[in-house]
């Protein structure tokens, strides 16, 4: 066997051969050994533990892949990112091997091979959740609202029932100035999971394109007398007809306003005439 070289965390190289005869199983206790030895995050000597398990006859890519774990767990992106393309590279767990490497790439501001691991992963795993939302985030990082938006489409279609993908959606369609898709996904993020961490923003951002909103109406209606009509009597539809889309909070705000401070209005100053 050749010698294992791996640089420790605090400098230096960490270097083992081969013992001549290694126990069949005593490989199995220095890999729990080194487990032990992250969880209590004694970096150092989990990657002296993971070098002698190798040397021992534990499988080479899964003690790699421990060893990229525990430079990320270090935000030593470098050696993160060396080790796990070491193991994609031993092709021993090729899917395994490609999830590390897309978020260890992501983390060192790797984008090209963010990407290039994701589409490997998709294409092993099309409906691979965790890949297209590391892709979704390196598009957006990149400025790349299209491909972002693409992203996302498949993210709600892969998991329709996950509100924080409805919410990125929003997000997005917020950013591009969609206002009726934004205020459908945040309400969409509401809905499934009111409680959860997006909550307070779903709930924040559909009051803000609300108020947006009924601001635009309120001003149409001081200035044109037949949307204003329309607007008395059947609220909801006038606004639609126009082109606005409020969350339910919003259109029984607008309702409130047509029924009680409309009528109390100047009247319009100008008639637009629709063909």
């Amino acid at each position: 066997m050749s010698i294992q070289k791996i640089t420790s965390p605090h400098g230096g190289e960490v270097q083992h051969t081969a013992n001549l005869r290694p126990s069949p199983t005593s490989w199995r206790r220095t890999l729990r050994r080194a487990e032990r030895e992250m969880a209590r995050n004694l970096h150092r000597t989990a990657l002296i533990s993971l070098e002698q398990a190798m040397n021992e006859g534990a499988n080479v890519c899964e003690c790699i892949l421990r060893i990229a774990d525990l430079y990320a767990r270090l935000a030593q992106w470098p050696l993160a990112l060396e080790a796990a393309e070491r193991a994609v590279a031993l092709g021993g767990s090729p899917l395994i091997a490609y999830e590390q490497l897309m978020e260890i790439a992501l983390e060192a501001g790797n984008k090209e091979r963010a990407i290039s691991a994701c589409q490997a992963v998709i294409k092993m795993s099309p409906r691979h959740i965790g890949a297209h939302n590391v892709l979704g985030a390196v598009y957006m990082k990149q400025g790349d609202m299209v491909a972002a938006m693409r992203i996302a489409n498949t993210l709600v279609r892969l998991a329709p029932h996950d509100g924080a993908f409805h919410f990125h959606k929003a997000l997005l369609c917020q950013h591009q100035g969609e206002v009726a898709l934004a205020v459908h996904e945040f309400s969409e993020a509401l809905r499934l999971d009111p409680d959860g961490p997006f909550g307070d923003d779903a709930r924040e951002a559909l009051e803000t394109l609300d108020m947006y909103q009924l601001n635009q109406i309120v001003t149409l209606a001081m200035e044109d007398i037949v949307f204003r009509g329309h607007l008395a009597r059947e609220a909801s539809d006038a606004a639609i007809e126009r082109g606005f889309c409020l969350s339910e909070t919003g259109n029984q705000m607008l309702s409130e306003f047509a029924r009680e401070t409309l009528p109390d209005l100047p009247r319009p100053l100008r008639c637009y005439r629709y063909n």
